[in-house]
């Protein structure tokens, strides 16, 4: 089954950052490509559709799942004037075209993002379905160049969380924090729960090239392949 990667961003989002998100997935999607067998690059990679901060027009306006903007209306902590995580990535899970037309999400705030215990986290994702970045501590932490910089990273980190890598049946060079599986190799897949974290993979995979190490790579491109020809 063809798959996609839905690319989208809140109005409070930069256009630079924007591009950050945009860029990096479709250049390691391309990246990706050049691994795999001439005929699988035409037919198993995922289209990459930037949708941005987008509007149905022909539905009612502040209708159920008519715009990015009611996704954050109605995931909106209104106290705190955070996003809770939980309920964003729960209405992306519960959308009418998750189930006819099944792809992988990923979204980018500006506002604070909130975990089920209301802590400010970088990201938050539903493996296999969407992740929901936020820019919010970055602003507030890096000037510009820097800033893009850990953001390409961050969603490096994200789109290989939402795709499912690393494979969790890895017989070696995985790292096990509480139920989540990650990376052990220089790689963006190694954990980021915090800005340390994410400061620490910038340093290091700037001495390296790639983003994805090479196992994640190729459990990537193994993925995307499965999918479209619906191996288990």
């Amino acid at each position: 089954m063809e798959t996609f990667i839905s690319l989208t961003w809140s109005q409070d989002v930069e256009d630079n950052e924007a591009r950050v998100l945009v860029y990096t997935v479709t250049h390691l999607i391309a990246q990706l490509g050049k691994r795999l067998p001439f005929w699988f690059q035409f037919q198993s990679l995922p289209q990459i559709r930037p949708f941005g901060d987008w509007v149905i027009l022909m539905m009612p306006r502040g209708s159920a799942y008519s715009s990015m903007d009611w996704y954050i209306e109605h995931s909106i902590i209104p106290d705190r004037q955070a996003l809770d995580g939980n309920a964003y990535l729960q209405l992306v899970e519960m959308e009418p075209w998750q189930s006819s037309t099944p792809h992988f999400d990923l979204a980018l705030v500006g506002k604070d993002l909130n975990d089920a215990q209301g802590r400010s986290v970088l990201s938050m994702v539903r493996d296999g379905v969407a992740a929901v970045i936020s820019v919010y501590q970055l602003r507030r932490s890096f000037e510009q160049e820097e800033l893009i910089v850990k953001l390409s990273h961050l969603v490096a980190h994200n789109l290989g969380r939402v795709v499912g890598i690393p494979l969790h049946n890895r017989k070696t060079g995985l790292l096990h924090i509480g139920q989540n599986v990650y990376c052990a190799h220089l790689c963006a897949m190694r954990p980021v729960v915090g800005l340390e974290d994410l400061v620490e993979l910038s340093e290091q995979i700037a001495e390296e090239w790639g983003l994805y190490c090479e196992t994640c790579q190729r459990e990537m491109g193994a993925v995307f392949v499965s999918r479209y020809y619906g191996i288990n």
